[in-house]
């Protein structure tokens, strides 16, 4: 920026508002940019090597980086779940059910509830309905405790055995605009406001299971995509590196 004086200015004023101006712009840094860059697309690689890992994984929600500036000018990676729905496969599986639509299943854990849209079901030791790791699915009523024989679930998540009804899944839902907090593979935290929805807000198949939403196809050109990036930012450091060397080692010597 230019600042233009007149009259008695003197170099002390200049220089001090000089300074001033100075301090306000970011530091101007290609090395700590360069790493900075490095970073981002490690933790890039990162996920995407996870959304190909889970390809096959029931209920799986993909991930997404996109990148936030510190100061103006260095990139910092933030990750933000796909929620969109993934394929609904028929399997014929009667411990199998799915949501098509919003919502999530409630399951057990030893961190307190959380949310899933895995819905591969068995029963555990305690004839307990769980998921495929074994945490108990929750109901209105709490875990669903069932006896031997054929389980029935409705659209509406009513689960009835021999004819009787045992209980109705909890379905929840984040309010929208909720970016909800990613535990392990498939699990979200809760958020503090959490909302039901409602039995004539759901659509609950049973005898299918939802695929994961990764698209194998773009995963893969994402990750040769990292990749050269990547290799990118490794030259320009390689090279910024030799210049510096240059410059202490020669443009330093005495003449």
């Amino acid at each position: 920026m230019w600042v233009a004086f007149t009259g008695g200015t003197s170099a002390r004023q200049f220089f001090s508002v000089s300074f001033f101006f100075a301090a306000k712009m970011p530091r101007l840094n290609g090395m700590d940019s360069a790493a900075s860059a490095l970073r981002y697309w490690e933790r890039k690689q990162e996920v995407v090597a996870n959304n190909l890992a889970n390809v096959s994984s029931d209920g799986f929600k993909s991930q997404r980086v996109f990148a936030r500036l510190l100061d103006g000018i260095r990139p910092a990676a933030e990750t933000r779940s796909d929620m969109s729905m993934g394929n609904l496969r028929q399997t014929g599986n009667a411990m199998d059910v799915a949501i098509d639509g919003g919502g999530f299943f409630v399951v057990q854990t030893p961190n307190g509830e959380r949310y899933t849209r895995g819905g591969s079901l068995r029963f555990d030791e305690k004839h307990q309905l769980v998921d495929a790791d074994g945490r108990p699915l929750l109901g209105m009523k709490g875990p669903l405790k069932l006896i031997d024989g054929p389980v029935q679930i409705d659209r509406t998540g009513e689960v009835t055995q021999n004819g009787t009804l045992v209980d109705r899944l909890r379905i929840e839902t984040a309010p929208q605009g909720t970016d909800l907090a990613h535990e392990g593979e498939s699990l979200w935290i809760p958020p503090t406001t959490r909302q039901s929805v409602p039995p004539e807000g759901r659509t609950i198949k049973q005898g299918y299971i939802e695929e994961s939403n990764v698209n194998s196809m773009s995963a893969l050109i994402d990750m040769v995509s990292v990749q050269r990036a990547y290799a990118s930012v490794q030259k320009s450091i390689i090279e910024m590196d030799h210049a510096n060397e240059t410059v202490t080692t020669q443009l330093a010597k005495p003449i």
